[in-house]
């Protein structure tokens, strides 16, 4: 603990959080640590002020502090110790995709700029050959989303997504150069997403895969399917992606209740 550098709250600029909003209390906290986090006012390796004193900061009780807390150390940017304070933990190994957070806020985390460059915008109709997950939505108005996604200025996966539109109307018209799919949704629709299932597999890079990402054909992909549920537990988005394997590794966390 001698490296420890505490962090006091007149050194960060916290404000108290909105009763009001439709964003959950817990949420709107974890955002904010995440903010202070990614600008540096609450670095690696420094102990974050004391819960008592984040509750007074933010206006709320220790049952929200705690609850926003505990999806910071479950995404490991946090340590809490009994008795000794919560420091922040070094950012991840930039090679390595934790497949239990988006990609935006992944890259984040790891330190670098995430962006995206779509290949492909439209609206459908859930067809006989979707996936398993949308077989009971046949006929339904979803989003066809194909994105290139980029590191900084690394090609590092094609994301093929489709979107159900039945509580988001409008999502098509978003520019998806600039927006992350999720955070929409949050943001703009207020449905939060509390479980993604994945399913991981290999294949081999085709042609046009090959020239996306900068690799040779034939060379190996991580293949990534998702399923993401909002909290009533209805499906609202299954994406297809295509990583490559020669610099990328991936892991997935889970977290148990006590």
């Amino acid at each position: 603990m001698d490296d420890v550098k505490s962090i006091t709250l007149a050194e960060l600029d916290i404000q108290p959080v909105d009763p009001d909003s439709p964003v959950p209390l817990y949420y709107q906290i974890e955002n904010d640590l995440r903010r202070l986090m990614r600008e540096g006012k609450l670095p690696p390796n420094s102990l974050i002020p004391p819960e008592l004193e984040l509750c007074r900061a933010y206006g709320v009780g220790r049952h929200t502090m705690r609850a926003a807390l505990a999806r910071l150390a479950a995404d490991n940017l946090i340590t809490r110790r009994a008795g000794r304070g919560t420091v922040v933990n070094p950012r991840p190994d930039r090679s390595r995709f934790y497949l239990d957070r988006s990609f935006t806020r992944l890259m984040a985390e790891m330190g670098r700029v995430a962006y995206s460059q779509v290949l492909e915008q439209k609206l459908e109709v859930i067809g006989p050959d979707c996936p398993e997950v949308f077989r009971d939505k046949i006929g339904q108005t979803c989003l066809r989303l194909v994105r290139l996604r980029f590191g900084d200025e690394e090609p590092v996966g094609l994301q093929a997504s489709t979107v159900l539109v039945e509580l988001c109307p409008g999502l098509e018209k978003f520019d998806f150069n600039q927006h992350s799919l999720y955070d929409l949704l949050s943001s703009e629709y207020h449905l939060a997403i509390t479980r993604i299932e994945h399913t991981i597999s290999a294949a081999v890079a085709d042609h046009f895969q090959a020239s996306m990402l900068g690799i040779s054909e034939g060379d190996p992909l991580l293949v990534v399917k998702t399923a993401a549920y909002l909290d009533s537990g209805q499906v609202i988005e299954y994406t297809l992606s295509h990583y490559r394997a020669d610099r990328y590794e991936y892991s997935t966390s889970h977290v148990y209740p006590a």
